[in-house]
């Protein structure tokens, strides 16, 4: 489980678990407690877990559609949430993190996702970054 800002810098990183532990599990293990006013934006793997402040999209009822208000709040959230999808590729860039790590020990698993965490945190930081942080649009006025 990560935690993010919008410009992908990784702030909290739990504790590796294995596949079979739930994120709902892991997210009530693990209580974070945000600064006043933020926003959580979470996935559906977290249904149960609503904290105040929370952003999370709208899941498709079984053998029923979304309504229309539900589905253009999806679309209006998901360029918000990319950036979340953006850090975990920017942090799976070490290759070590994406394959299986054969090494025995938790400690070590544990190592190497601070140390992927750590190169994409100062990868996100490098002044000599092509790609930069979203800036609020400026609205200009076209000549006709």
């Amino acid at each position: 489980m990560t935690l993010c800002d919008d410009t992908q810098y990784v702030y909290f990183l739990s504790p590796t678990e294995g596949g079979r532990v739930h994120d709902k599990k892991m997210a009530d293990e693990y209580a974070l407690h945000l600064p006043a006013g933020s926003v959580l934006r979470q996935d559906l793997g977290l249904p149960g877990h609503a904290p105040a402040g929370v952003e999370m999209p709208h899941k498709k009822p079984p053998k029923r559609e979304l309504t229309f208000s539900q589905k253009l709040y999806n679309q209006l959230l998901s360029p918000l949430r990319v950036v979340i999808e953006h850090a975990h590729s920017g942090i799976k860039r070490l290759r070590m993190v994406s394959d299986t790590v054969r090494l025995r020990g938790e400690w070590v698993r544990d190592t190497v996702m601070v140390v992927a965490c750590g190169l994409h945190n100062l990868r996100v930081r490098s002044p000599h970054r092509v790609y930069l942080a979203p800036t609020p649009a400026k609205l200009t006025q076209i000549p006709a």
